[in-house]
């Protein structure tokens, strides 16, 4: 019953038929008369809409409503016009980018070979500064120290865990202190006593080449720590984006990954400078040019027959020599994804049949192992995420059709992102993304597991936020014993565009897109029960 009064008020007349006839025979006539009405309206409508276009009435319309034919007509060439110029937008973007994306590589290319030539030079004058010292005073044995001017080199024994030491030119420092006139003897750290007859005391001085260490082959397959990697923009060949992720997260990563296509040589300056900051280059190297778009699927020149029939063995035998002579290791990530059908290298596409891929893996590993090349490589084979690939692929059976076998394979791992999806929906946490591809893994081998690339998008309301949940699940998981075979990840600390449904999709899976994800990832990182074990920023 409502609360609020109301009043009613009753009709002076009560009677049966229609309120607008005063009799059931005037009701029903009424009733009769407005329904012919409606129906003589609409016909009238209908043969006015049917007729031609320059018909009089229609034409009346038109002009009552404003628009006339001509018009109709003009407005359905623009919405064309605008929708060939939209997609020739498009077009021209896509181009642009895959040419801006070629002009960065060749920028960072030349800014970390820049800074190499600059070492190089400051290590040339350092040297012939020594040989003019050296040729005015006297000299001392056992540390590389000279005696008039104080300067030295040091030697270093190997990388964690006895690995390889590999002399570099570049600046180095010497903070050793000389004195006296006569013999004298130095360290290996640079520090040195001495008295020569350039009756010279020392400070200082700056020496030539500097050893960039690494670890063993052996200890970098089974660290005994995890490996935290990132994806910059411009790593390693430049570090400014890389370094400003570091601050911000308070945490040093030591894998810095990057890629490469095979139109492009080894490149020794992506490794030493990454060896140089104590970082695992982790390359991502794949059988197509580098700037290719990554929906371009078919490509005759690559195809995995090609490769197998050893029309890039050349190329190939390129590489893998002058990565020994470089002489420091990396691990390659070789053919990613291989399990899904949006890479040329995939089978059932760009030609490629079944059985190929494994087949170029081994051709490819077995031409390394002839060049001695597999001393220094640590071969990873990482699909992605099962949900995400076409129905018929997702069995633990073909992707077990894909794996060259564990004498070709050093790690295993995958691709997991948390992102928006229609078509692969996910719970939101580690299960949900990685749950079911390692499952499939553990079945198919023992070996030490990578999360090779991954990161999260920002999904949800402001109020139920995924992405900081999803960090949390990811450190807790790693925490528990049973995830003790995955040795670290790789995030892709990048805002990227691709393509869902004929539709653009923007992700954002940086580490600092928001402060929420940003104090998530800060909190798991440092964790003690992970197995981090995190060096000190610089």
């Amino acid at each position: 019953m409502s609360e609020s009064p109301q009043t009613f008020v009753a009709p002076l007349h009560v009677q049966s038929g229609a309120w607008w006839a005063s009799s059931h025979g005037n009701a029903r006539r009424t009733a009769l008369g407005a329904t012919a009405s409606v129906v003589l309206l609409a016909m009238i409508s209908w043969l006015i809409w049917i007729s031609p276009t320059d018909n009089p009435v229609r034409t009346a319309v038109q002009e009552a409503v404003g628009t006339t034919p001509a018009q109709v007509t003009s407005l359905k060439e623009d919405r064309s016009a605008l929708l060939d110029q939209l997609v020739a937008a498009k077009q021209q973007l896509a181009a642009s980018k895959t040419e801006l994306a070629e002009v960065q590589q060749q920028a960072w290319t030349s800014e970390g070979q820049l800074t190499d030539a600059q070492a190089r030079l400051a290590s040339a004058q350092d040297s012939l500064r020594d040989a003019q010292t050296a040729a005015g005073g006297g000299s001392t044995t056992g540390g590389s120290t000279t005696g008039g001017s104080g300067t030295g080199t040091s030697t270093d024994g190997g990388g964690p865990g006895g690995g390889q030491a590999v002399v570099v030119p570049g600046p180095g420092r010497d903070d050793g202190n000389d004195s006296g006139d006569g013999e004298g003897a130095g360290n290996g750290d640079g520090n040195g006593n001495g008295s020569g007859d350039g009756n010279g005391s020392g400070g200082g001085g700056t020496v030539g080449p500097v050893p960039i260490t690494a670890p063993s082959l052996a200890d970098i397959i089974s660290p005994e720590s995890r490996y935290f990697g990132l994806y910059t923009a411009q790593s390693p060949f430049s570090w400014s984006e890389f370094d400003d992720v570091t601050t911000k997260i308070d945490a040093q990563p030591n894998m810095a990954g990057y890629f490469q296509g095979f139109d492009q040589e080894f490149n020794a300056t992506a490794v030493n400078r990454s060896w140089a900051k104590g970082d695992l280059p982790f390359l991502t190297w794949e059988s197509r040019p580098i700037a290719a778009a990554n929906d371009a699927v078919v490509d005759p020149d690559y195809e995995l027959s090609k490769i197998i029939d050893g029309e890039f063995d050349e190329y190939l035998t390129r590489w893998a020599d002058a990565l020994v002579a470089n002489g420091l290791p990396l691990a390659i990530r070789l053919d990613h994804e291989m399990n899904g059908n949006w890479y040329p290298w995939a089978e059932g596409v760009n030609g490629n049949e079944t059985g190929e891929y494994v087949t170029m893996w081994k051709h490819v590993h077995d031409l390394f192992e002839a060049r001695g090349a597999n001393e220094l490589v640590a071969w990873v084979w990482a699909p992605t995420r099962v949900e995400g690939v076409p129905t018929k692929n997702r069995t633990v059976e073909y992707t077990d059709s894909l794996y060259p076998g564990d004498d070709y394979v050093d790690w295993v791992g995958m691709t997991g992102y948390l992102r928006n999806s229609v078509e692969t929906p996910q719970s939101g946490d580690f299960d949900g993304t990685f749950g079911k591809t390692l499952a499939q893994l553990r079945q198919i081998t023992t070996k030490p597991i990578i999360l090779a690339e991954m990161g999260a998008a920002e999904l949800g309301t402001t109020r139920d936020a995924q992405k900081p949940r999803w960090i949390d699940s990811l450190f807790a998981e790693l925490a528990r014993p049973e995830n003790d075979d995955i040795i670290g990840f790789a995030w892709f600390n990048l805002t990227a565009t691709t393509v869902s449904s004929g539709s653009y999709l923007t992700n954002d899976w940086r580490i600092t897109s928001r402060q929420d994800s940003l104090e998530a990832f800060r909190r798991g990182i440092v964790r003690t029960d992970t197995d981090f074990a995190l060096r000190p920023l610089p």
